[in-house]
């Protein structure tokens, strides 16, 4: 699928969006994933929140089997994931999903990993009382994470074994996903909010203004979301069991349903080429007596 709207175009055949058969099988039990990423050649990496490892398939394997072993220092869960493939680095989100209760927690940390071997390059706590959820990339390596306990960013330069506090407002409450635009902005969303924002970036590294964007309809827990080189932002909705595209007039985001697949909890999405892949967590099973079977990722083919 060719669409922009970035421009104002009109969208292109959302509605013949299919699941593919090759869906990828995300480790074997009890990993419950929480996000995706992806590099240029179709390898796909995933964070697990049940087991604390992080799983890779290369491309075309049906299986994505242990790449990183679970971290013994902090928490373990694994959310966000995040391949800065410029600048050869993984990023990871490490959290206590007892601080995203409300209940106290190990603080979160940021961690930073070779992208072709896993090795551990860096890693950065972000205080008491965090809870690191997705991370966004500069070009020249910057990483933003997001704190959904606090609402607010946090922000890593290149080299540096610290964060910064970058962006804090009381808007950006259960603050989740994180996208870079091609204009430049930094967009966000709310998880419990139901919200998307557009965050301007000063030309001197500085946050500009934040606008919250007008829905064309409602979006239900937005989770994951990742622009594609096609300038769609595409956006895995939770709460509604569905992924939608994303696109802009202005302030306005234009949202379109790209499948209604009826997931159980998609929670992240990246896209390869002219496929979306859709990854489901099956958080309302986690910690529950029902077992919840194999983790797949969902390839979408977008026409």
């Amino acid at each position: 699928m060719r669409a922009l709207l970035m421009g104002g175009l009109a969208l292109a055949a959302m509605a013949s969006a299919a699941v593919a058969a090759d869906k990828v099988q995300i480790g074997d039990k009890n990993v419950f994933p929480e996000s995706i990423t992806s590099t240029a050649d179709g390898t796909l990496i995933a964070g697990s929140i049940g087991t604390g490892e992080i799983f890779r398939a290369a491309p075309g394997t049906a299986t994505a089997g242990s790449w990183i072993a679970a971290q013994t220092d902090g928490p373990t869960a694994v959310l966000g994931v995040f391949a800065d493939e410029a600048n050869g680095t993984l990023w990871a989100c490490y959290s206590d999903l007892a601080m995203f209760g409300g209940a106290g927690g190990k603080p979160s940390v940021l961690r930073s990993f070779d992208l072709a071997t896993g090795a551990v390059k860096a890693s950065i706590p972000l205080g008491e009382g965090t809870f690191c959820n997705d991370i966004a990339t500069t070009a020249d390596g910057t990483a933003y994470a997001a704190d959904t306990a606090g609402g607010q960013l946090f922000r890593v330069k290149p080299g540096a074994d610290t964060a910064e506090p970058f962006f804090k407002d009381a808007a950006l409450a259960s603050l989740d996903g994180l996208s870079f635009g091609p204009d430049g902005a930094l967009y966000l969303n709310g998880v419990q909010t139901n919200k998307l924002f557009r965050l301007a970036m000063n030309a001197d590294g500085t946050p500009g203004a934040l606008t919250e964007l007008t829905l064309s309809q409602p979006i239900k827990g937005p989770d994951g979301m990742r622009f594609g080189e096609d300038g769609v932002l595409y956006l895995a909705e939770n709460g509604a069991a569905q992924v939608s595209a994303v696109t802009f007039e202005g302030d306005n985001a234009i949202v379109k349903v790209v499948e209604a697949g009826g997931w159980d909890m998609p929670t992240a999405v990246t896209k390869v080429g002219d496929t979306l892949w859709v990854l489901e967590a099956k958080l309302s099973k986690l910690g529950g007596t029902e077992d919840p079977g194999a983790f797949w990722a969902y390839p979408l083919t977008l026409q």
